[in-house]
C-alpha cells in the first residue's frame, strides 16, 4: 500500500502500537517527562483513553533506548518496566481458594512479585546490546540468583534474563500444584516477597558497569483492576522510604482509584509517600492546554503522512458558520457596551460568554443542525480526551479517502490535503448519533453489572440534560453555555443521591460522563464536577463548546430526571451557576 494512504489519526490503542509509531506519534511533555524519569512515586490518573498507558511506554527502556541512540543520552540511567496489569500471573485468582486473609494476601504478593521480576527481565532482554554486554558477569549473575533463592537456573542459554524468565515460569508452575494440592502449608514457606525476590535481584545488576547507576521505574499500568491484596502489597512497597534504586509508577482511573491502604493497615499519602499528575489537566502549566496538546498530535501526525499544514488549515470551519459568529460577536459587543460602556475587560468577558450563545438562541428551531466543523469543534467534542480527538478526525479522513476514489483520481496515492467542511459535520452528527444508538439499545450490554432499568435511568438522566442545557443556552441569564455540573443537597438527600451517583458510575464507565476535581464553595475544599461526553451534543444541535463555569444542580432533581424523567428545574430559585477555572480546554 502507498504510504500516504495510511490513514494518519489510526489510534489503537497504545500497546499494540510498534515502537517506531509510539516513537512518532507521542508528544513528550517535559514536565511529564520531569515526573515519570525520577525517583518519585508518581500516580498517573485518567480516564480510558486519556494516554496513561502510551506516557508509560514512550518512558519505557526498549523505547528510550531507541531514542538515546539518536540523541546520545544515558539510556542506562533511567530503566522503565513497563508491567501491564492484564497478564495471566497478574489476573490469577486462587487466592479465593482459601479462606484465611493472611494466606490469601501471600499468595497474592507472590504472583505480583513473579510478574514484575518477568516484566523486568523481558524488558532489559529486549536490549541486545545489554544482553552482550552482561556476559562477562554471567557467571557472578548466576551465582548470586541461585544463592539468594536457593534455585538452580538454566545455565544451557548464554541469555541470563531468559534464564530469570524460565525461572518465573517454572515457579509458577510449581505454585499451581501446592496451592492446588490439600495439603499447601509447605508452598507458604517458600512465597517470594519484594523484599526476598526484586530488590536483591536489581540489587545483583549493579554489578554491571552499564546498570551500577541504574534507577528502575516500576510502571504498573491499569492497577485499578489489581485485586485488593495487590493493592495493599504495592501501597506498602510505595511507603518504602529509600527510592535511590527503584520507584512506582501507577497509572489508573481517575474516579474509583484504589484505595491507599497498605498491608499493615497504614496508609500512603500524597506528598509524602507519592505525587499525583492529572491526565486529564490542561497540561501542567499555565502556557499549554489540551487544546496546544491537540494541535501538536494532529499536526505531528500530519507531518509523519507527508501533509504539510497547520490543524486549523486541515480542519477549515464553515465559512457561513464562521461569518455568524463574527456577527454575533459584534452584537454581543454593542450589547456589552450598552452596559459596561468603555470597560474593556467587561465587554470582552460579555461578549465571549453570549457571542455563541446569542447565535443558537436565535437559530430557528426549523433550522437544520449547526455546521459543525473547525479543528476548535473538533477539540470540543473530544471533552478533553486525546482518544476522543483522534476517533472523528480518523472516520473524517476515511471519509474524505472514499470521495476522492469514488472520483477515480489518478496517480499512485491520493494525499488528502484537507477535510472539508462537509465531511466533518456528518462525521461529528454521525458520531453523535451512535452514541444515543448505543446509549438508546441499553448500557447494561456494554457495562459490568449495569441492569436494564438501570441502562433507561442513565438514558433519561442525559437526555434531561440535553433538555436543561439547550434551555440554558437560550435563556438571558449570566453563564448561558454552562455545560459541567456538580450535585447539591447530598446530605440531605442520601438514598437518592446513592442512586444518582451508581447512574453516573455507569455512564462515567460507558464514557458518557467525565469527572474533573475543582474548587467547591467552601474555601480549601474540592468538589467532584460531572463533564458529559460533549460528543452527545451535536445531535440534539446543542453547542459542544462550553465555557469555565459550572451549574449546582440538586440530587433530588437528578434522581426525579433518572427515575421519573421529570424536567430537571431551571431557574435562578432551582440552580446555581459559578464561575470555574476547569482546564479542560483554553481556547
Amino acid at each position: 500500500m502507498n504510504k500516504l494512504l495510511k490513514n494518519p489519526f489510526d489510534h489503537d490503542a497504545a500497546n499494540n502500537l510498534s515502537d517506531e509509531e509510539i516513537i512518532d506519534y507521542y508528544i513528550e511533555d517535559y514536565n511529564f517527562s520531569r515526573f515519570i524519569r525520577s525517583t518519585k512515586n508518581v500516580f498517573l490518573i485518567g480516564e480510558r483513553g486519556s494516554g496513561k498507558t502510551m506516557t508509560l511506554l514512550y518512558n519505557s527502556f526498549k523505547i528510550q533506548h531507541k531514542i538515546a541512540k539518536d540523541s546520545g543520552y544515558d539510556a542506562y540511567k533511567w530503566i522503565g518496566v513497563h508491567i501491564p496489569c492484564n497478564t495471566p500471573l497478574f489476573q490469577k485468582r486462587e487466592y479465593l481458594l482459601i479462606n484465611e486473609p493472611y494466606k490469601e494476601s501471600i499468595i497474592c504478593e507472590h504472583y505480583l512479585v513473579l510478574s514484575i521480576l518477568y516484566a523486568i527481565a523481558n524488558a532489559l532482554e529486549a536490549i541486545d546490546e545489554l544482553v552482550d554486554y552482561i556476559k562477562p558477569f554471567s557467571d557472578e549473575l548466576y551465582s548470586s540468583a541461585e544463592y539468594m533463592w536457593d534455585v538452580k537456573l538454566d545455565h544451557s542459554s548464554s541469555n541470563y534474563f531468559e534464564a530469570i524468565k524460565q525461572f518465573v515460569n517454572k515457579e509458577n508452575i510449581r505454585s499451581q500444584k501446592e496451592i492446588n494440592s490439600r495439603h499447601s502449608d509447605n508452598f507458604y514457606d517458600n512465597a517470594l516477597s519484594f523484599a526476598s525476590t526484586i530488590m536483591p535481584f536489581l540489587l545483583s545488576l549493579k554489578r554491571v558497569d552499564c546498570l551500577k547507576d541504574a534507577h528502575y521505574m516500576l510502571m504498573i499500568d491499569d492497577a485499578h483492576d489489581m485485586n485488593e491484596y495487590q493493592i495493599k502489597t504495592l501501597n506498602s512497597w510505595i511507603a518504602y522510604r529509600d527510592h535511590s534504586l527503584f520507584s512506582f509508577k501507577v497509572a489508573t482511573v481517575k474516579v474509583g482509584r484504589p484505595p491507599f491502604v497498605t498491608s499493615s493497615g497504614g496508609s500512603i499519602l500524597e506528598g509524602h509517600d507519592f505525587i499525583t499528575v492529572d491526565m486529564e489537566q490542561a497540561y501542567q502549566n499555565e502556557r499549554t492546554s489540551f487544546y496546544h496538546l491537540s494541535t501538536l498530535i494532529v499536526e505531528r501526525r500530519l507531518e509523519k503522512a507527508g501533509i504539510n499544514t497547520s490543524a486549523i488549515e486541515y480542519f477549515p470551519i464553515n465559512k457561513d458558520f464562521e461569518k455568524q459568529l463574527e456577527k454575533y460577536h459584534q452584537i454581543a459587543i454593542a450589547k456589552a457596551k450598552e452596559i459596561y460602556g468603555d470597560n474593556t475587560k467587561a465587554v470582552g468577558d460579555f461578549a465571549y460568554k453570549y457571542q455563541r450563545a446569542l447565535y443558537f438562541k436565535d437559530r430557528s428551531s426549523q433550522a437544520n443542525t449547526p455546521p459543525y466543523s473547525g479543528f476548535r469543534t473538533i477539540v470540543a467534542v473530544s471533552t478533553g480526551i486525546v482518544r476522543n480527538m483522534l476517533d472523528p478526525c480518523y472516520w473524517m479522513y476515511e471519509s474524505a479517502l472514499s470521495e476522492q476514489r469514488n472520483k477515480k483520481t489518478k496517480g499512485k496515492g491520493i494525499l488528502i490535503k484537507s477535510i472539508s467542511p462537509a465531511i466533518q459535520n456528518d462525521t461529528i452528527r454521525k458520531r453523535s448519533k451512535d452514541f444515543w444508538t448505543q446509549l438508546k439499545q441499553g448500557l447494561e450490554n456494554i457495562v459490568p453489572n449495569c441492569t436494564q432499568q438501570e441502562g433507561k435511568q442513565v438514558y433519561n438522566l442525559l437526555e434531561q440534560l440535553i433538555i436543561l442545557f439547550s434551555k440554558r443556552l437560550k435563556a438571558p441569564i449570566s453563564e448561558p453555555r454552562a455545560i459541567v455540573f456538580s450535585i447539591s443537597q447530598q446530605d440531605k438527600f442520601p438514598k437518592e443521591t446513592e442512586i444518582v451517583l451508581k447512574l453516573i458510575d455507569i455512564a462515567r464507565k460507558a464514557q458518557y460522563i467525565y469527572t474533573r476535581i475543582g474548587n467547591a464553595k467552601d474555601l480549601g475544599k474540592s468538589d467532584t464536577l460531572y463533564v458529559p461526553n460533549r460528543i452527545i451534543f451535536p445531535n440534539f444541535g446543542l453547542d459542544p463548546d462550553g465555557q469555565f463555569a459550572r451549574v449546582s444542580l440538586k440530587a433530588i432533581d437528578l434522581y426525579n430526571a433518572a427515575l421519573y424523567k421529570k424536567e430537571i428545574p431551571f431557574g435562578d430559585t432551582n440552580s446555581e451557576t459559578e464561575s470555574i477555572q476547569l482546564t479542560l480546554f483554553d481556547l
